[in-house]
């Protein structure tokens, strides 16, 4: 998450301070890859209920299909046993990239390797969800176990994704569903952020060890012999029917406090995707690379293998994305070199040498002739403000940035606790109110996260996640007002 945001900032900060390099176009949904023989031109997007285009070479990262549940379904045509699991990817994984680019002729590679993640979190509220939110590996890194619905174990929990999913499958077949996973005090105490985490979303809760084994529907005694013959196998006085060889946070005892999750395999990472060279080119149907079109993240399928290892997919995400940015920079650079049409439509190049960093040259390009096809885009769809600079171009300006504060009115959490509904939904954070209502959808962790806290204060949820900036940044217009006779302590 460090990472992904901090190249979020990277993105943002660029399109401020330098939008004649850097222009982003929000809420617009590209529909088609613009192609002229084996060369990919540019695409198309609508913006507003409006068609429009813009050239030059095509960097994807349109992610994966593990949320594709459409009439055209990737999952539903490769992995039709799937298709029925609920996913922690976003409403947005629905495989769109990789829809354009076999539209084109390109190709899909290893499309039926599709991740299971064992450990998706079971919303009590909402158990039919087709959206969970995902346990991280860790829990059962720092001993917690699974059990089923007798209060029993049923697998090595620390084995392969697949491997604990097949076993989860399994239990159910045999109507021993729901599975729960557990943690004692001592995995609690070393996994505070997480169980807090989840705990503030409604996703999992701390209990006796009596009312765990009453939940269950299991005696004291029969979840008592779990835990003393798990304690034996660690202290190798037993051998475990599953080959489990690492324990940790021992020993497991009723009349302990645990925190409890309900757990269900879900569909989580897709190997699949759009078949790529090493240099992150898009090939097509005769295995040679696209002229300008390039692909990496989730969206490049053979960089896994069968199944992803917990962490590698910062390998799509960082490697193959610098490659695929230096990739489609260094053929926009021969093709303006060529001159033709290419360069017609990049202007001419200026060519920057500094002495005081030797080494580095600096590569701009003017303004266009007039005769490019370029089209410009919308100053109301970017980050950043446009306008005609004193020379007479249209080279983008940076925008001032407006300065945020905190209104002065106040309201009391009683006044706050009555907007406790999706279409009228406050929630206060560093005793400053907030009116979300109509930005749930902008919210990148999906709406639910901030519906557990309608008419409440998020504080404690917010500070394990975000710095005191996002909210200025990404909902100033959100901030009402702040808390009745406190302070607020959110840093602007």
């Amino acid at each position: 998450m460090a990472i992904t945001y901090a190249l979020m900032q990277r993105l943002e900060d660029l399109a401020e301070n330098e939008p004649e390099r850097v222009q982003i176009i929000k809420k617009a949904q590209v529909t088609k890859l613009n192609k002229e023989g084996n060369t990919i031109t540019g695409v198309t997007y609508t913006y507003q209920g409006q068609s429009q285009t813009l050239d030059g070479p095509v960097v994807l990262a349109t992610g994966g299909y593990a949320a594709d549940f459409t009439e055209s379904s990737l999952l539903k045509k490769h992995r039709p046993d799937t298709y029925g699991l609920a996913t922690t990817n976003g409403s947005h994984a629905t495989g769109d990239g990789q829809k354009m680019v076999m539209a084109i002729g390109g190709n899909g590679i290893d499309m039926d390797k599709v991740q299971v993640h064992p450990t998706g979190l079971v919303d009590p509220k909402d158990p039919g969800s087709k959206w969970k939110f995902l346990a991280a590996e860790a829990l059962r890194g720092e001993g917690g176990l699974l059990l089923n619905a007798d209060g029993d174990r049923f697998c090595d929990e620390l084995g392969h994704r697949d491997y604990v999913s097949g076993m989860m499958w399994k239990e159910k077949d045999k109507g021993k569903f729901p599975i729960r996973l557990i943690l004692n005090s001592k995995a609690s105490n070393t996994l505070d952020f997480h169980t807090r985490h989840y705990s503030g979303r409604g996703l999992m809760k701390k209990i006796s060890g009596q009312e765990l084994a009453k939940e269950i529907g299991c005696t004291p005694d029969h979840l008592q012999k779990t835990f003393t013959t798990y304690n034996a196998i660690a202290e190798g006085k037993q051998k475990d029917p599953w080959g489990k060889k690492f324990f940790h946070n021992l020993p497991l005892d009723i009349n302990d406090t645990f925190h409890v999750a309900l757990m269900e395999p879900v569909l989580h990472f897709t190997m699949g995707g759009i078949e790529i060279n090493d240099k992150a080119q898009v090939l097509n149907s005769e295995q040679k690379p696209f002229d300008g079109l390039y692909a990496c993240g989730e969206l490049a399928g053979g960089v896994h293998g069968a199944n992803r290892l917990g962490g590698s997919s910062l390998l799509g995400c960082v490697v193959y994305g610098r490659v695929a940015g230096d990739s489609a920079s260094n053929y926009l650079f021969q093709q303006a070199l060529q001159g033709g049409a290419a360069g017609s439509r990049l202007g001419q190049i200026a060519l920057h040498i500094d002495p005081s960093q030797p080494g580095k040259i600096s590569v701009e390009w003017a303004g266009a002739s007039g005769s490019g096809s370029g089209s410009s885009v919308p100053q109301s769809q970017t980050t950043s403000n446009t306008g005609n600079s004193p020379n007479g171009d249209n080279t983008a300006k940076a925008a001032s940035p407006k300065k945020f504060s905190i209104p002065e009115k106040e309201f009391t959490m009683e006044e706050v606790a009555k907007h406790n509904k999706k279409d009228d939904l406050w929630v206060v954070v560093k005793g400053v109110v907030m009116d979300l209502t109509n930005w749930l959808e902008e919210h990148p962790g999906g709406p639910q996260a901030i519906m557990n806290f309608m008419g409440r204060d998020a504080t404690e949820e917010f500070e394990m996640l975000h710095d005191d900036e996002v909210i200025p940044k990404y909902a100033p217009e959100q901030v009402i007002g702040r808390v009745k006779g406190v302070k607020p302590t959110l840093e602007i």
